[in-house]
């Protein structure tokens, strides 16, 4: 017969009931042979009642559980098993004085004792461990939560499947949905069409594991948002999990596009810009801030130096200050000269240096304008600088000047002619006049010259200066009143002239100069037996392009009948005034005053027609 309990002193079982874990002793048949104390307040079963039975007869539910099988391997091969609450969630249905379920583990290890086999169960109460462990781990959380729910990118936590456990808020927002809708949809749900398998990105080489991904996001409402994903795997309690930042780079990728646009725009501005510059005759070349040059265009180094500007034949590299300093085109003043401008430039930068000097360049004497312009802006600062072959130009002036003159010539020779015909014809009425035996003849020819005077007087002064598109209209009212006095006679009385001095275009001042005449002469016939006293003004008001002048002739006689209208006299000199205002655009009015006449002419002065530049199509043709 085989012993079925073991045998223990009372001091022992005194031992084994007082110590805080709990020991149940099984004989080979899984028959309970000692239940503690401990055991009897955890599982509310007295050691008397479950002592000589089965441990699954006794507790049902521990039947064919991990907890059983880990028995009878002990039992049957003497192997020891540890089982942790962490794997095995229901051991013993075990609570703790506070009802609360035990949160336990068991060590299994097997015993022989008077020859034979026994298995002893060891229980350890870990609730407080636990708990205290699951705080710590939800302050822990906590912390965390606080940091990745605050984060301004999204944070979202997927298993190896894709489907998503967890989402901070930045999350939510970046697409628009509300945490909870995410959690347990596809993290498809946020990534377009046709982007890479989530576990695939994860698992990529290790050079490329840590590198950001770029991937295209998809919004709630479907529109897309650029995305740079970083993903890393983690394990927790035997499962895999895979954790992303997907941060927005909608703004940044637009602004990266934009740079590369513009880079491409500016390597295609700079492309333009040199074969501009290459097809351009004149020689070109950038220089550094100490006058090194370290670009040229094609002009420039296809010219050699037999080109005949300054500096010819330097090259990129090469200081331009001493290629300048020793060439031998031009001559030593203008070189100077440019060395100078060119200094002051390069050190100061201010205002751009032009020179014009002579060269001698293999196919005969030149001429070049040099230009220089500082370029601060440049990557080397510095200046560009521009020799331009005027040759043809200077031609040209020197032909156009000889045009000009031998035109200014002929104009005056033609005023001169004209005023010598006007005169001719002059004299010619004052022979007819002295001819006729009439004194009403007598008066309308003497009218006639008059006018025919006022109109030489304009001519005689365009040949005596060298102006030939206006006249000093001041000058020549008091050149007229000095005349129309000398012609009527010392019973005239004084003619005085108060004029300012004024340019008037000869369309202007021939028609102005006959109005002047007619009230004038006027004034003269019609002063009676009294002088006239006449008064000649002429003013000029505002200022160019609105510079206007204005005629004013007022007299001391007897003045005009009651009634009269300028518009409607058959007098032919009333009726030349109104033609010949009309003519120049001007006005003409009375002016109210207490004895005689007063008449105001007031007139816009017109830009003179540029004669000198005028040519006819036969001058054009040749």
């Amino acid at each position: 017969m085989e012993p079925t309990d073991v045998k223990r002193l009372p001091w022992q079982e005194s031992i084994l009931d007082a110590l805080d874990v709990g020991i149940v002793v099984l004989d080979r048949h899984g028959r309970v042979q000692f239940w503690n104390g401990w055991m009897e307040a955890a599982s509310g079963v007295p050691s008397a009642t479950i002592h000589g039975q089965e441990l699954v007869d006794a507790l049902p539910a521990l039947r064919d559980s991990r907890l059983h099988t880990a028995i009878r391997d002990v039992l049957d091969t003497g192997a020891p098993s540890v089982l942790s609450h962490t794997l095995n969630p229901v051991l013993f249905p075990l609570r703790c004085a506070d009802g609360r379920r035990m949160v336990h583990n068991v060590l299994i290890r097997p015993m022989t004792a008077n020859g034979a086999r026994y298995c002893v169960i060891q229980v350890t109460d870990v609730t407080a461990v636990v708990n205290r462990e699951r705080v710590l781990r939800e302050q822990r959380d906590a912390r965390y939560r606080a940091i990745v729910d605050t984060a301004p990118d999204a944070i979202v936590t997927t298993d190896t499947r894709g489907v998503l456990q967890w989402a901070n808020g930045a999350a939510a927002q970046q697409f628009g949905y509300r945490p909870n809708e995410l959690i347990g949809q596809s993290v498809s749900l946020v990534l377009a069409e046709g982007s890479p398998d989530w576990s695939s990105l994860v698992d990529r080489d290790a050079a490329d594991r840590h590198a950001p991904i770029e991937l295209i996001g998809r919004r709630r409402d479907g529109s897309r948002i650029d995305l740079e994903v970083s993903l890393a795997r983690w394990e927790s309690e035997g499962r895999s999990f895979i954790t992303g930042i997907l941060r927005d780079i909608t703004e940044r990728r637009r602004t990266r596009e934009e740079l590369k646009a513009n880079a491409l725009a500016m390597r295609q501005l700079a492309e333009q810009t040199k074969a501009t510059l290459d097809a351009l005759p004149a020689h070109i070349a950038v220089l550094d801030h100490g006058g090194h040059i370290i670009s040229v265009n094609k002009a420039w180094a296809e010219g050699g130096p037999g080109a005949g500007f300054l500096g010819d034949g330097s090259i990129i590299g090469d200081n331009y200050l001493e290629a300048c300093a020793s060439t031998q085109a031009g001559g030593a003043d203008y070189a100077d000269a440019l060395i100078e401008g060119l200094r002051g430039l390069l050190l100061f930068g201010g205002t751009p240096v032009s020179i014009e000097y002579p060269g001698l360049s293999a196919g005969g004497p030149r001429w070049y304008r040099c230009l220089a312009a500082p370029m601060a802006a440049g990557p080397f600062g510095g200046a560009v600088l521009m020799h331009i072959d005027i040759t043809e130009i200077k031609s040209m002036e020197a032909t156009l000047r000889k045009l000009v003159g031998q035109k200014s010539t002929l104009l005056r020779e033609v005023n001169h002619r004209v005023k010598n015909s006007l005169q001719l014809v002059s004299s010619l009425l004052t022979l007819q006049t002295m001819s006729l035996p009439g004194a009403a003849e007598r008066a309308h020819f003497q009218d006639a010259r008059a006018r025919i005077d006022a109109i030489a007087r304009v001519h005689s002064r365009l040949y005596q200066t060298d102006q030939f598109q206006t006249i000093e209209f001041g000058s020549y009212l008091n050149e007229l009143c000095t005349d129309l006095s000398r012609a009527s006679g010392a019973t005239l009385g004084a003619i005085a002239v108060k004029a300012d001095r004024i340019d008037l275009p000869i369309d202007q001042a021939a028609p102005l100069g006959l109005i002047a005449n007619e009230l004038i002469t006027n004034a003269i016939k019609h002063r009676g037996a009294e002088p006239a006293n006449i008064l000649v003004e002429l003013h000029k008001t505002g200022a160019p392009p609105e510079l206007a002048a204005e005629l004013i002739v007022s007299d001391q006689g007897p003045g005009l009948p009651e009634g009269f209208d300028m518009r409607k006299t058959r007098s032919l000199g009333m009726r030349l005034i109104t033609s010949l205002t009309g003519q120049i655009s001007a006005t003409v009015s009375r002016l109210p005053v207490e004895r005689g006449t007063s008449f105001r002419i007031v007139l816009t002065v017109g830009e003179p027609r540029n004669a000198m530049l005028e040519d006819s199509p036969a001058e054009i043709n040749g």
